[in-house]
């Protein structure tokens, strides 16, 4: 589930600050729309630095099986309350860093059972350099991703109950590459994320794992509007490759899943600024993982 949430919250961060980060008129001097889908606050050209926080809320309405039918009705369910704090930095004038430390509640109900948790899930440290900002030239701008997620996390094999409510984390180090490409028409935004990820083995009960490769890529379109709000929509496809034990590969461990996001971004001041979205998974690209939907709310503020 941690895995899959993390994925989750990547697609939807996709807009953040991307469309209030012009250096001019709202007509799209945009540094970074939907600024790749790391954290829920990357910096505008002018900020220097950025600490927020963000609430998630979701639920799980279904399944993606491994074979069959691409999508069933779930016989338990999932609810997830997700607090995140995060922070940002500029370190050079084209180089930023943010962390990302998100606090998870999870309410798990299967049949007659029903447990309800809360723990610090997996830490995330992001990182991002504009080898070409948007606006520049008549390129779209491209930006360079890398990232690392360490395993403050309860993993599976750690968790307990019989639910397993408070698993958060994958219990392995996670690194992360990526590029970013974005380019505005006048009011209008188009940006394109791909991130790959490798994570590191780990012994579970004598037998080393190590989780499959994963990938993300992300595309979204929005609009600017004169007054600085903006709105993105988003389709986000993960996925995880099979996981190997001992060496020896894990048929049917990984997964795939395709989420679908609007995300409205309301500048409240010069320094702070309101982010919403709703999202949902969508089939029929799903496979071997629960289906989820719900919204998020995020605040920001910024220094110059």
């Amino acid at each position: 589930m941690t895995t899959r949430t993390t994925a989750a919250a990547l697609a939807l961060a996709a807009a953040v600050t991307a469309f209030v980060s012009r250096e001019g008129s709202a007509h799209a001097q945009a540094c970074c729309v939907g600024a790749s889908g790391l954290t829920p606050g990357w910096l505008a050209n002018h900020e220097q630095a950025l600490v927020g926080a963000q609430l998630r809320l979701s639920q799980t309405h279904g399944t993606y099986p491994v074979s069959g039918a691409f999508y069933v009705p779930t016989p338990g369910r999932d609810t997830r309350i997700e607090t995140s704090l995060f922070g940002s930095i500029r370190i050079l004038p084209r180089f930023q860093a943010s962390v990302l430390v998100p606090i998870v509640t999870t309410r798990r109900r299967a049949g007659s059972k029903l447990e309800t948790r809360t723990s610090f899930g997996d830490l995330s440290v992001v990182s991002r350099y504009d080898v070409l900002r948007t606006g520049e030239s008549q390129l779209p701008g491209i930006a360079i991703l890398a990232g690392f997620q360490a395993p403050t996390g309860t993993p599976p094999d750690r968790g307990t109950g019989l639910l397993g409510a408070d698993v958060t984390g994958i219990g392995a180090w996670e690194f992360d590459a990526g590029l970013m490409l974005e380019k505005v028409f006048h009011h209008v935004i188009v940006h394109a994320t791909a991130l790959a990820g490798l994570r590191t083995p780990r012994d579970v009960v004598g037998v080393t794992q190590s989780l499959g490769p994963r990938a993300l890529y992300l595309v979204a379109g929005g609009w600017v509007f004169d007054d600085d709000a903006a709105i993105l929509a988003s389709v986000t496809h993960s996925s995880d490759g099979d996981a190997t034990l001992d060496g020896v590969d894990a048929p049917g461990t990984g997964f795939r899943v395709t989420q679908l996001a609007l995300l409205v971004v309301t500048p409240l001041s010069d320094t702070f600024r309101l982010r919403t979205s709703v999202f949902t998974d969508v089939p029929p690209f799903g496979s071997n993982h629960p289906a989820l939907g719900g919204t998020s709310i995020s605040l920001s503020k910024s220094w110059y």
